[in-house]
């Protein structure tokens, strides 16, 4: 049987556009994962060669949309990349995905990360009727845990050794935000 083409939705936002990944934004990509600091909180280890980023940005493009999707954060009008969003580790079953995120650190505080985690959190809830999403965060990455809470999700704790980059061991801040937590006032 042959596999099912889902296409690609494309979500907008007043300053932004996400869409599906294409060869041309390699050399975005590769401006975040080759970066020390951007990649400092990163679940692998820093990029030194652009080929790397190209096998990633192939994976982003050729996803599994019940299990993983990524969306290119581009500029509305110029179409250019700024970084990536993306959902993982679905759970359809149980209605529940992990949200993922990194923009190019030349466009850090200007909004875009909540821009486009809030477009992905409406579709989320909204066309894929999720239950919950989850971010794994380290606990020293101050500006995506406030990012997270500015956008709803609550701490529910410290998972210690989560995950491993390169050869070592990662501690995990677990936030999770739920349809039901949108619904009831704060």
């Amino acid at each position: 049987m042959a596999k099912k083409n889902i296409p690609h939705p494309i979500l907008e936002t007043g300053r932004l556009r996400l869409r599906q990944f294409c060869g041309e934004d390699v050399d975005a990509m590769h401006q975040c994962f080759a970066n020390q600091e951007a990649m400092r909180f990163w679940d692998h280890t820093v990029h030194t060669k652009r080929d790397e980023t190209e096998r990633v940005v192939r994976r982003f493009v050729n996803c599994t949309p019940s299990y993983y999707r990524f969306w290119a954060v581009a500029d509305a009008k110029t179409d250019c990349c700024l970084g990536m969003v993306n959902y993982h580790d679905g759970h359809l079953r149980s209605k529940r995905v992990t949200i993922g995120y990194i923009i190019d650190p030349a466009h850090h505080r200007e909004g875009i990360a909540t821009e486009a985690l809030s477009a992905i959190i409406d579709f989320c809830f909204g066309e894929m009727d999720l239950h919950r999403l989850q971010a794994f965060i380290h606990p020293d990455n101050t500006a995506s845990r406030k990012l997270v809470e500015k956008l709803g999700f609550r701490c529910e704790g410290l998972l210690r050794d989560n995950l491993r980059v390169g050869r070592d061991w990662r501690d995990d801040t677990l936030y999770a935000l739920l349809a039901t937590d949108r619904l009831s006032p704060s």
